[in-house]
């Protein structure tokens, strides 16, 4: 084990003590018995914006606004009308953005807000105006990954790989190496032509993990753990279709699956946390740029998605991620004895932001799932995967190991 394996720790992130759902019930008792607490109608209103109940998330942080004209409350006003997705919306994000801007702060915060309002700029079609505040974020905190990936995408969409390269290469070369950065390198390789260059950024050769877990303490075997968890995970009470927000399309997803009541998904997060550190180990023998920005301490977060027939994931990236995963609760015979790409996923490029000629000529890595496979792979991994057009639920726990 070398020293840098040492200094790597990995916590579980803390099990749900109540259901986000059943929050907000009390939550919102609590605010008709107290209406003139910030506290309680603050936490209410985020958990709205976090439930994808966005009307009412603004009818509260309008409020708030209102009475108390703070930089979050108009930061979260605008985040909350941008996902709407309405032209009015748009504007009005805009709007709350601006006015954010002066009570901002914090350059980490003014950069937030920036990004959000570079955003709306450009949903307008004001590129140029939000190009400039996209840059403007990036100056006050190089590490906001959310002004980065709208940055390179427009540069890709207007061909300037010239310059999605240099912005990737100047925040890598300051130790910038979130996945957005490292994504971005990829893609402006890929629009040079620089198909080769543009695989090792990735290396799946090297850096795609499969592995099968061993059944932990009082299970008999694994089967019986995935029939435990599965079980947990369907009579979830936060489980919701179509989440905003997500790559997830026509799917069940659990944000935060464990809770302090859990005994099956804390088993199986063990596991898992075991086996990313035996794999780190493996990591930190390697020389990459991705390997150089491991963190020194992490946190174990993952989410369950539960796909049937017609359910699939668009391709992207995990944004937030070092390194990403999946375990395999349960899968359909129908995926697992199959042929063809039903209900399986794959690695590669999304052809709509490079060209379907690029995006094969760089090429694809197909995995068939099954029952207990575990992957594990750079978060800057571009991925997605297929409908089954079967019958069954093809369930999986993900996860991102984040910086501590």
């Amino acid at each position: 084990m070398t020293d840098a394996v040492t200094t790597f720790s990995l916590e579980i992130e803390p099990p749900l003590p109540l259901a986000k759902a059943h929050e907000v019930d009390l939550l919102r008792k609590a605010v008709s018995a107290n209406p003139s607490s910030i506290t309680l109608r603050g936490r209410l209103a985020s958990l709205h914006f976090i439930q994808d109940r966005f009307d009412e998330a603004i009818d509260l942080y309008r409020q708030l606004w209102d009475e108390s004209p703070a930089a979050s409350w108009a930061a979260m006003l605008a985040e909350c009308h941008i996902s709407r997705e309405t032209p009015e919306d748009d504007r009005m994000a805009e709007h709350m953005a601006r006015l954010a801007l002066p009570l901002a702060g914090e350059p980490s915060h003014e950069a937030q807000v920036l990004a959000v309002l570079g955003k709306a700029l450009i949903r307008q079609g004001r590129h140029e105006e939000g190009r400039t505040r996209l840059m403007a974020a990036l100056q006050l905190d190089p590490f906001n990954a959310n002004a980065y990936k709208r940055l390179v995408a427009l540069d890709l969409a207007s061909g300037s790989t010239g310059s999605a390269l240099a912005t990737a290469e100047q925040l890598i070369g300051r130790g910038v190496t979130h996945s957005r950065v490292l994504a971005g390198k990829m893609l402006a390789l890929v629009g040079q032509g620089r198909f080769d260059e543009a695989r090792k950024v990735v290396d799946l050769d090297r850096f795609l993990y499969r592995g099968h877990l061993a059944a932990p303490a009082g299970w008999s075997d694994l089967a019986s753990l995935n029939r435990d968890v599965r079980s947990e995970l369907e009579r979830h009470p936060d489980i919701r279709f179509d989440r905003h927000g997500t790559a997830s399309s026509k799917t069940w997803r659990v944000d935060q699956p464990a809770f302090a009541s859990s005994v099956a998904i804390p088993a199986l997060q063990a596991l898992i946390r075991e086996a990313v550190i035996d794999h780190v180990r493996y990591l930190d023998q390697e020389e990459s740029v991705w390997v150089q920005g491991r963190p020194d301490r992490a946190i174990l977060h993952n989410w369950c998605v539960i796909t049937d027939g017609d359910g699939y994931e668009e391709w992207h990236v995990h944004q937030h991620g070092w390194m990403s995963g999946v375990y395999y609760v349960d899968v359909p015979d129908g995926i697992t004895l199959g042929t063809g790409p039903g209900g399986c996923i794959v690695f590669g490029l999304p052809e709509n932001l490079v060209g379907e000629a690029a995006a094969r000529d760089f090429g694809q890595t197909l995995v068939r799932p099954k029952s207990g496979l575990m992957m594990l792979f750079p978060s800057h991994t571009y991925h997605r995967t297929f409908p089954h057009l079967g019958t069954g639920r093809r369930i999986c726990l993900a996860f991102d190991i984040l910086r501590g």
